[in-house]
């Protein structure tokens, strides 16, 4: 990772923490966080999760990163087991999907791969949101204890000027410990990529892709997914309009290239180290693999539906 790079996603993701930390500490010290959680807290009650997670749920439809940043000041705040934290990430996908659908999917994918088979792309990544889901609420039904289910949205208000303070207050503590949490993983990250880490995993990956019997193009976009998923989505586009790969080739390659992608390059480098600078490490580990068990089950669910289907 570049220095710019590198400061840049410090920046980030110390602004993400501090804005989402404030507005959910806003919302719930002037009264208004059980209204704007309201739609969403029968889904976190069927997760068997808190209330007041619904909030964060709200905010990652607009700041993934400040959401997550909500349920670390709660789950500190409150003691909340870490099973409750796993099923809320899993149910909550989809409202993270919305974020990278108005960010990638619809700017890139529908250009690129022309609005048939670039719809059918982003069908299949809801499909994908919406497994996960699934998967969370049957964990948190079954993992996570009754007692996380009674932390409730207080329903007091306070007045405005105090309300700022506390927010103000609150958020810059949690962003504090955000920031140097997030510095310390994103240093070591930087190693392992510097040195050459990911990049040797991903190749020998990708020599076990080209033993099924695939064309080249389809390698060659799996490879190329591992590293930049939008200049992946970019190179079908113009594989597809020149008549080198099918539609059913074109769409198995990019979820392969995506579950590789995540898997290898996305959860460990960028994931892990966010996750780590809000949780313990073993929490974060966790959701990192939690992530890609998912993954793992949906991937091939949607493979097999592309192959019936084309």
């Amino acid at each position: 990772m570049e220095v710019y790079g590198i400061l840049y996603s410090i920046a980030t993701m110390g602004i993400a923490c501090f804005l989402g930390v404030f507005l959910a500490n806003l919302l719930t010290e002037l009264g208004l966080a059980r209204l704007v959680s309201k739609p969403v807290a029968p889904l976190m009650r069927l997760a068997k999760l808190p209330p007041a997670f619904s909030v964060p749920a709200i905010v990652s439809i607009v700041d993934i990163r400040g959401g997550l940043s909500i349920v670390g000041s709660l789950k500190e705040k409150n003691g909340i087991e870490d099973s409750a934290v796993i099923a809320y990430k899993l149910v909550t996908r989809p409202f993270s999907t919305v974020f990278f659908l108005l960010r990638y999917y619809l700017p890139i994918s529908l250009v690129a791969l022309g609005l048939f088979v670039g719809s059918i792309y982003i069908a299949l990544s809801f499909a994908a949101a919406f497994i996960s889901m699934v998967t969370g609420i049957l964990y948190g039904r079954m993992r996570v204890k009754n007692s996380a289910a009674e932390l409730k949205l207080p329903e007091g208000k306070k007045e405005k000027r105090d309300a700022v303070r506390e927010s103000l207050k609150s958020a810059a503590e949690m962003t504090k410990k955000v920031l140097i949490r997030y510095t310390i993983i994103t240093a070591i990250v930087s190693v392992l990529v510097f040195v050459g880490f990911f990049e040797l995993l991903s190749k020998e990956i990708d020599v076990y892709t080209r033993q099924f019997g695939f064309s080249s193009n389809f390698a060659a976009l799996i490879s190329i997914h591992i590293f930049s998923p939008m200049s992946s989505v970019l190179t079908a586009g113009e594989l597809l309009r020149n008549g080198l790969i099918s539609v059913q080739e074109c769409l198995v390659a990019l979820l392969i290239g995506r579950f590789l992608f995540t898997a290898i390059m996305d959860y460990p480098r960028h994931s892990l180290p966010f996750y780590a600078s809000i949780f313990p490490m073993k929490l974060a580990s966790k959701l990192v693999m939690a992530g890609i068990a998912v993954n793992a089950i949906a991937t091939p669910i949607l493979i097999a539906i592309v192959l019936l289907s084309f």
